[in-house]
């Protein structure tokens, strides 16, 4: 019955004459065709499912381009799609991220003393198991239900305690000089606005380690300079998502001042 509503639903909204759709009812429309969907680890897949399903029900061209458009605009500004998607992708049978933990962040810990780490986007755990079994006190969120489900069922079977906590970036309480490591890879490209919140939520000396596709102009360094940088590279590599692919990425270290 909900697939048939939908289909009616794209028929009727590309109907001569019909008063245009609003972009908050082709959000809700593709949260709904979303939630039917069977879980799957490639995101890219769902969305392509999602435009070829229009593309058969003869949504002209034009406006399923724009309603994709809206689509990608809203992802990063809705919650209830977000956590869709992300439960989709983390309770698929086929990994597309390694589960080990990012290199960058074993690098960043060595010879430093375990203390309050922050997972940002923590996805299954990988980063913040890793953590919490060399002695740091971590607590971690991610807007999927699913992918904190699997970091705590990790943490328990590898035997270490975390904080785990289903959450946007957007609304977790940073707070101020709680943590001596943030860790944020591939959630985001990282902001000015986000290294003011990073360097007040940092204790003295603490840092943050970043890891994510190469944005342009190296705005992500521009924006953590402030900062001490420790380590900036930008590298063509094997990603931890889609690792078969070769991909541009920026790395960061960045430390808050000792003083």
């Amino acid at each position: 019955m909900k697939r048939l509503w939908i289909v009616a639903f794209l028929l009727v909204a590309a109907l001569p004459g019909r008063p245009a759709e609003s972009d908050q009812e082709i959000w809700d429309t593709f949260v709904h065709w979303l939630q039917a969907q069977p879980p799957n680890s490639k995101p890219g897949e769902l969305f392509a499912a999602y435009r070829a399903e229009e593309i058969r029900q003869g949504v002209p061209d034009d406006v399923a381009r724009h309603r994709m458009a809206v689509i990608s605009d809203f992802f990063a500004a809705r919650r209830k799609g977000t956590e869709v998607l992300w439960d989709k992708v983390f309770a698929g049978d086929r990994p597309i991220f390694v589960e080990t933990p990012t290199p960058l962040v074993v690098s960043a810990i060595e010879n430093r003393k375990p203390g309050a780490a922050l997972d940002v986007g923590m996805g299954q755990g990988r980063n913040s198991v890793y953590l919490a079994g060399r002695g740091w006190n971590v607590t971690g969120f991610d807007p999927s239900e699913e992918a904190v489900r699997i970091a705590r069922s990790s943490a328990g079977k590898a035997g270490v305690t975390m904080h785990a906590v289903v959450a946007r970036d957007d609304e977790f309480d940073y707070g101020t000089e709680r943590w001596n490591l943030i860790v944020v890879t591939y959630v985001k490209d990282l902001t000015a606005d986000d290294a003011r919140i990073f360097w007040r939520a940092l204790k003295p000396g603490g840092i943050v380690v970043y890891v994510n596709g190469a944005g342009e102009n190296n705005a992500v360094l521009k924006a953590f300079l402030g900062f001490r940088i420790v380590r900036f590279e930008d590298v063509e590599t094997n990603a931890e998502w889609n690792p078969e692919r070769k991909t541009r990425e920026q790395h960061l270290i960045a430390e808050k001042d000792r003083n």
